[in-house]
């Protein structure tokens, strides 16, 4: 099943720069877009995280939200003739405060497919206001409702098939549950990486010290070590574009980035 993959502009989130970029000087702010992605095939509808809950509650971070009202979920999903009640299948690359703050818009007829991992971490307080507890209790009544939840095992299974031509396996990397998704497309394999970048032209294109060796981000629970193997493992997974959540979309050719645009 090949699939069709539309970004949705969700606003910006300020933050410190290096925490999206490691190498970037500590103290000065950036805007980073924030993204969901609306996935369609010729029979089937999946969206692809949900955003943040609203601007305000991005200060419990220190960090400053930016939305306009066209700029929330439902009516970005409107501008392609979609409700949330239209939507099978969400998935949750994670469950970051700007990621998963309005799975609530869609009921309870929509399955929403996390890492089981990533909602054990959710809860654990090792990340205490990264997962706010208004969006991680809504998750909890998904999980007391028939098919509002699907858990996924991927660190055990090696990758699971949510629907034919989309493949969720674990990320390695950012959060001890992170997933990436694999997408079949009409132009090749796409992956949707989540935060394991945030900065395409900064941690894949810039000329490092050593040949082929990613800069990471600098938010992230994981190494070092295991944050640089997650972004190696899927540029060398024979993907043809990388959809990060925070920047724009880039073409990979032999696991090397080679142009931002798909």
């Amino acid at each position: 099943m090949m699939w069709t993959i539309t970004p949705l502009d969700l606003g910006a989130v300020e933050l410190d720069a290096s925490r999206t970029v490691v190498t970037q000087k500590p103290g000065t702010l950036t805007r980073a877009i924030v993204q969901a992605f609306l996935l369609r095939s010729a029979d089937k509808i999946v969206v692809v995280d949900s955003g943040f809950r609203n601007a305000d509650i991005l200060k419990r971070l220190g960090m400053r939200g930016f939305e306009t009202p066209e700029q929330r979920l439902e009516a970005q999903l409107a501008r392609h003739g979609i409700k949330p009640a239209d939507v099978p299948v969400l998935i949750q690359t994670h469950l970051h405060i700007d990621h998963a703050g309005q799975t609530d818009v869609f009921p309870m007829t929509t399955t929403v497919v996390i890492n089981r991992r990533e909602l054990e971490y959710s809860v654990s307080g090792l990340s205490g206001a990264s997962y706010p507890p208004e969006d991680i209790i809504h998750l909890i009544h998904r999980l007391h409702t028939p098919n509002a939840l699907r858990l996924l095992d991927l660190e055990e299974t090696g990758g699971e098939e949510v629907l034919p031509g989309l493949k969720c396996v674990a990320a390695g990397g950012h959060t001890e549950g992170s997933m990436v998704i694999y997408v079949e497309t009409e132009g090749g394999l796409a992956c949707l990486c989540g935060d394991i970048v945030y900065n395409v032209r900064e941690q894949l294109m810039s000329a490092t010290m050593l040949n082929a060796d990613p800069i990471t981000s600098g938010n992230y629970v994981n190494t070092r070590r295991s944050e640089k193997a997650a972004i190696k493992r899927v540029l060398n997974a024979g993907i043809r574009f990388l959809y990060p959540s925070h920047d724009g979309a880039a073409t990979v050719e032999q696991g090397r980035v080679v142009r931002m645009g798909v």
